[in-house]
């Protein structure tokens, strides 16, 4: 069995097949509830298997192979190990979940979800592994046409209208990524990223390519303003999915987008990272921005994933900035941030996503204004929750923390590059990411403090009890794994750095830090536990804590009407920035909005996607 477990390519063929299977299976075993749920466990079992094959390729030279059975080439490299590592960590909280959930949802949408999110672990798995631009098609529109089948509910007018937009935006995205792939072609007459990587291509061609590609990758990946369809897919999907969608199906969004600018194209062209930033910043503001303005607890977390694509799109494009001016301490920097926080962002948003569909399950309320005092009836779940909005809004000592910390660097040091532009884009950019960050620990505030605290606004809500503990542990263990992560930070970043290291040409000894690494470790549990200390000292001068008698508020007596809203906490924000929030009624008229999702329009499409789907599968199975 040794050759089994030392070939990462035997084992990521075991994963990719164990998909295809589980995806059959999932049909096959959905009249049967708890027999279908342990397909679940499936899951957990080929995830393990890709997670180990990831990790022995964390270092590997880049090189063409082949899987043994499938005969799919591959592409082995950091990057892909990285990127298959989230798919995998992701499919592993997926299993857990679907483990304590689908012997609970009807038969038909079982069999949906537990055939289709695993013909979607297959496909992204695939893609991040591709070792050329068709098949890295191929695989994205497979997974993108799993995900609309998922979004989309029959009977519920909501999420058929959510899952059009996706299947329209992903149209629109394989159509861009064909015309810039077809540019190479007529060229080089090879897709294979090996041949493009050492061909000498007119500036002309690279520029266009770019262009072309960074549109199709950018609606994947949700850059402002081509997200459309994530707000609303997150919301229609089952949380499983959505985690997904968010801690998976984004990153290949951001995967095309670095390997077009930072490795087959070349030295990227000064104005390209400049784009990049441009983009990257106005995607993390109005992201944090408009996330606010949502009681949709899902559709919150959506907005905030978007956020945090900008914030990894801030340290892809210091980097491309960084190979342009040869700026090597730029480049690591920035793009070792962006490479930690891509793997720290599946983390939290996996914690989050399945403590929301958790809270879901138990409630049936996805709208925060009528949840409350979920954390003394849930509290694992609640603690969970907590701890994935703390990552998020990157406070010491989670992980969001340490990575976001690389990316300011980055940023303060591209100040010091030469011209008036990078003097001035460098510290904006800084001030940006600061008001991001400050947007994060407002929904930390409005989403913990609404969703958790105080007394339930309503019966459902008072009704709730802990979820199943399978359930409730999908949530938590990627919580648990943030603090490590965070903690760990100074052993994990020279990994990521060397990561950096491939695709820049810069040597891998990580620019971090001149303190040692346990004293870092110290110094980030200490933080936290600071104001815990302070209070436990002053504590001792005040009267004991009361124990019994009715809740006041300012000396009056507390009523249902005096807890804060979520609609009260962002009306400030609401009536400050109204001009930027009218901004999505500009991009898209009512008028084209309600052309585009007529029902003719939406059932043609409906019957496209499933010959379309159709067509695929036999493709890549052939």
């Amino acid at each position: 069995m040794n050759p089994l477990f030392t070939d990462p390519l035997q084992l990521l063929t075991i994963s990719l097949t164990g998909y295809l299977l589980l995806a059959v299976l999932g049909i096959l075993l959905s009249p049967w509830p708890r027999v279908c749920a342990w397909t679940g466990a499936g899951t957990v079992i080929a995830a393990l298997a890709s997670l180990i094959a990831a990790w022995q390729m964390r270092f590997t030279v880049p090189q063409h192979a082949s899987l043994p059975w499938l005969g799919l080439g591959v592409e082995q490299s950091g990057l892909n190990a990285l990127l298959l590592l989230v798919v995998a960590v992701s499919a592993l909280w997926l299993g857990l979940y679907h483990w304590g959930w689908l012997a609970t949802v009807a038969a038909r949408r079982r069999a949906r979800i537990a055939s289709l999110s695993h013909l979607m672990l297959a496909a992204l798995s695939a893609a991040v592994m591709a070792d050329n631009a068709v098949t890295l098609t191929l695989m994205l529109e497979l997974s993108a046409l799993a995900g609309y089948f998922l979004v989309v509910q029959p009977g519920e007018a909501k999420s058929q209208a959510a899952g059009h937009s996706q299947f329209l935006l992903a149209r629109l995205a394989t159509l861009l990524l064909i015309a810039a792939f077809s540019l190479l072609y007529l060229h080089l007459h090879s897709l294979q990223f090996s041949v493009i990587r050492t061909a000498q291509l007119p500036d002309a061609l690279r520029n266009a390519v770019f262009l072309l590609a960074l549109g199709g990758f950018g609606i994947v990946a949700g850059i402002m303003p081509l997200h459309g369809w994530a707000p609303s897919s997150h919301g229609s999907a089952p949380a499983s999915v959505a985690m997904l969608f968010s801690s998976v199906q984004l990153k290949i969004g951001l995967l095309g987008i670095l390997r077009i600018s930072l490795d087959v194209l070349g030295t990227p062209s000064l104005w390209w990272g400049l784009l990049v930033l441009i983009l990257a910043a106005g995607t993390a503001f109005f992201g944090g921005l408009y996330a606010l303005m949502e009681h949709d607890l899902r559709r919150l977390l959506a907005y905030h994933s978007l956020e945090n694509v900008g914030i990894i799109l801030l340290g892809i494009g210091g980097a491309m900035v960084g190979i342009t001016l040869q700026m090597p301490l730029l480049a690591m920097l920035a793009l070792t941030g962006g490479l930690f926080h891509l793997f720290n962002h599946s983390l939290f948003k996996g914690a989050l996503l399945l403590a929301a569909g958790a809270i879901e399950q138990q409630t049936g309320l996805k709208d925060l204004e009528k949840m409350g005092g979920l954390a003394r009836l849930m509290p694992w779940t609640a603690g969970a929750l907590l701890t994935g909005l703390i990552a998020m809004a990157a406070l010491p000592p989670l992980n969001g923390f340490a990575s976001e910390w690389l990316i300011y660097q980055g940023l303060f040091t591209l100040g010091t590059g030469p011209g008036f532009v990078l003097h001035l884009l460098g510290p904006l950019l800084a001030v940006v990411l600061a008001i991001t960050g400050a947007l994060a620990l407002m929904c930390i505030s409005k989403v913990f403090g609404v969703c958790c605290l105080g007394a339930p606004r309503t019966e459902a809500a008072l009704g709730a009890r802990p979820a199943h503990r399978l359930v409730t542990l999908s949530a938590l263990l990627p919580a648990i794994l943030c603090l490590l992560c965070g903690i760990g930070a100074p052993w994990l970043i020279p990994l990521f750095a060397a990561t950096a290291a491939e695709l820049t040409g810069y040597p891998s000894a990580a620019p971090i830090g001149l303190v040692s690494a346990p004293l870092i470790a110290l110094l980030l549990l200490s933080m936290p536990l600071l104001p815990l200390l302070i209070a436990a000292v002053y504590r001792r001068k005040r009267l004991p804590p009361r124990l019994r008698g009715s809740a006041w508020a300012c000396g009056y007596g507390h009523e249902a009407s005096m807890v804060v809203t979520a609609t009260g906490f962002a009306q400030p924000l609401r009536v400050l920035f109204a001009p930027l929030y009218q901004l999505r009624r500009w991009l898209m008229p009512s008028g084209i909005n309600t052309l585009l999702h007529r029902q003719a329009v939406t059932t043609f499409c409906h019957g496209l996607a499933a010959v379309e789907l159709a067509v695929l599968l036999v493709v890549a199975l052939a």
